[in-house]
């Protein structure tokens, strides 16, 4: 076995939700293997950051929110703010990227999808870039759509076509940023782009944090991707919730699980909880940090609201979840076997339903869906067991994918000749 030298990374992140669980498992996968870790990001993050090993740097611009639960994205709003996120303050990543990057004799940077011009940031140093996707893949390719969208791909001559012109689309929404883009990597004397998502691909190693068998790749998969199957961890702010039901007691249990960041989703839970207070189920609405401050009409006693869980501790449990379809959430859900209703409010979450559906483990509903159209929804997947055999198997390979050879693993091949 060829001996790896330890090797000082860098990781540059801002809070995304789902994204953070799988940051904190890649900082401990290193450290795991002896490496030091840096992590560049919101001042929020550096008690979290220590905690877990890694050497905290704050961004000194922009991204200095200090409040967790601040939301900067605000792509419920308009779901191209997060690309003005990503790419309009891209000066300021490259910029305090290369200072702690010389400042610490950083070896390899490892950037967020959140935070794409890191990777300039390296190219200008010339060491190893790797960006992280903490969901399935989101470019487009020969053989799919590009993500967002909620569609699957469609080999047929019109799916080819379909998927042909949506790859255009998707490269003049992104190519807005461009000249932002183009200008820095001019300033630096560095190749210029003729789309944005050209700069995805300058990474050494592209590294998709989902199964394989759960997400359509693009085929050939291009040279720098490696799927390193998805992490299950329970963020971090999850509590430890104990089910406590009576042996008398067989009403299914249905878990409401929304996203951790703000989409103005409180009257999609709304609707949930009047969905589940007319079925004969036992109902348990998890909030999370963007929602548990807010106060819910709760009309039966058969539901019941709490702050957060770990889903870990209650998904086994579970004979439905009903979920914004948020990547973490549907991983952990059918590994433990348990179909879906999901009503996805944006960024990936559309594209993650669709492929529950796709695979018979659900059902997809729209975000604006009657607490009638839930109920059915969760009637029909607690009535027919085809659901949650659907899940088991596709929960199966899941769990296969999520055992495979670790991230650090992966960065570390980075190193051998």
């Amino acid at each position: 076995m060829q001996h790896i030298m330890k090797k000082k990374f860098l990781i540059v992140t801002i809070e995304g939700g789902g994204n953070i669980p799988p940051i904190l498992y890649t900082i401990r996968s290193l450290q795991e293997k002896g490496h030091s870790v840096y992590l560049l990001s919101e001042p929020w993050f550096k008690e979290l950051a220590e905690s877990n090993g890694a050497i905290f740097i704050p961004f000194r611009e922009f991204f200095t929110k200090t409040e967790r639960k601040k939301d900067i994205l605000d792509d419920w709003k308009d779901k191209n703010n997060g690309f003005k996120i990503m790419f309009g303050q891209a000066q300021i990543v490259v910029n305090e990227t290369l200072e702690a990057i010389r400042n610490y004799q950083i070896n390899v940077v490892i950037a967020d999808l959140l935070t794409p011009g890191a990777l300039m940031a390296a190219e200008i140093m010339n060491i190893p870039k790797v960006m992280l996707f903490h969901m399935p893949e989101y470019l487009p390719g020969p053989n799919r759509p590009p993500g967002g969208l909620g569609i699957l791909p469609n080999n047929s001559i019109f799916g080819r076509l379909r998927d042909k012109f949506l790859a255009r689309m998707f490269h003049l929404i992104f190519d807005k940023y461009l000249p932002i883009v183009n200008t820095i990597r001019k300033e630096y004397g560095l190749s210029e782009f003729k789309h944005l998502a050209e700069l995805f691909h300058t990474a050494d190693l592209r590294i998709i944090q989902t199964s394989k068998s759960f997400d359509f790749p693009i085929v050939p998969a291009p040279k720098n991707v490696w799927y390193s199957g998805p992490i299950l961890d329970d963020p971090d702010w999850a509590g430890e919730h104990p089910i406590q039901r009576s042996s008398e007691d067989r009403r299914p249990l249905v878990v409401i699980a929304f996203s951790s960041t703000f989409q103005n989703q409180k009257q999609v839970l709304q609707n949930c909880i009047h969905a589940l207070s007319k079925l004969e189920v036992r109902g348990l609405v998890t909030l999370g940090p963007a929602m548990e401050s807010e106060n819910f009409d709760i009309p039966s006693q058969n539901v019941q609201v709490i702050a957060n869980a770990a889903h870990a501790r209650i998904f086994p449990y579970a004979a439905c979840v009903i979920t914004h379809a948020g990547h973490g959430t549907i991983m952990r859900a059918l590994v433990n076997g348990v179909p879906l209703v999901c009503l996805p409010m944006g960024r990936d979450q559309g594209d993650n339903a669709a492929k529950v559906e796709y695979y018979g483990a659900g059902i997809k509903l729209s975000k604006r869906a009657s607490p009638t159209q839930i109920r059915k929804a969760v009637s029909k997947i607690i009535s027919n067991p085809t659901y949650q055999l659907n899940a088991e198997i596709i929960g199966g390979k899941i769990k296969a994918d999520a055992e495979m050879e670790s991230v650090a693993a992966a960065l570390e091949s980075l190193f051998q000749s």
